[in-house]
């Protein structure tokens, strides 16, 4: 298949209509304009908030445990507890750094008019908005990618943009920087930098067909 936008719109509504997800499954959240970002669901997830809250307290529900039990037995699970608190507070602050990078950049006037589309990467298991020039026909080239995340298993394709559409872009369009896309009145949050797109190089050519190769993925929304 060719890397145009013609030809990957088309692939993006196949991928859509066999997940139940054409219209997109986004839901309102709180402004990141008007607010910090740690209240804004989608950052929070972004900035691994959850785990930041749940390790400590796990941590004080074992120490609590411990001062009421004296002499029992310490689990085998508590010497644990010291090495997992570490590193979730190392996943958490690189997240919370990221987020607040996001919202940062999101609260920018945003910049380039692009059409996008939403491809479903077997290779990566995470969706993928491909970028193309805002006006220019069907053979128009990508310009790049940003990736996004799946929700959980209950719930796998939620916070989702339709399959096909337009998107004001927030943030320096290259490669390995920090870009928040505006679908309609809402920002999408990406889980990584902005990949630029050559269609020339083999290496991307690999990655733009594994996007728009079609296999069965999860089931349906």
């Amino acid at each position: 298949m060719e890397a145009t936008y013609g030809a990957m719109a088309g692939a993006a509504m196949f991928q859509a209509e066999d997940r139940g997800i054409q219209e997109g499954t986004t839901r309102p959240e709180v402004d990141v304009r008007r607010a910090p970002w740690w209240w804004v669901r989608g950052l929070q997830r972004t900035g691994r908030l959850p785990l930041l809250l749940g390790i400590p307290g796990l941590d004080a529900a074992a120490l609590l445990t411990r001062a009421q039990y004296p002499e029992a037995d310490v689990p085998f699970w508590v010497f644990l507890l010291l090495p997992l608190t570490v590193a979730a507070v190392v996943v958490a602050v690189r997240g919370s750094w990221f987020a607040c990078r996001l919202a940062r950049i999101a609260r920018r006037k945003t910049g380039a008019h692009v059409r996008y589309v939403l491809l479903h990467s077997h290779t990566s298991a995470a969706p993928w908005l491909v970028f193309f020039p805002g006006h220019g026909e069907e053979e128009a080239e990508p310009l790049g990618a940003l990736k996004l995340s799946y929700g959980p298993v209950r719930h796998y394709y939620r916070d989702l943009p339709a399959a096909v559409g337009t998107a004001e872009l927030s943030g320096e369009v290259r490669d390995g920087s920090v870009v928040v896309p505006w679908i309609g009145d809402r920002p999408v949050w990406p889980t990584d930098f902005f990949r630029e797109l050559v269609p020339e190089d083999h290496g991307q050519i690999e990655f733009l067909s594994e996007l728009t190769a079609h296999k069965p993925f999860r089931g349906q929304a």
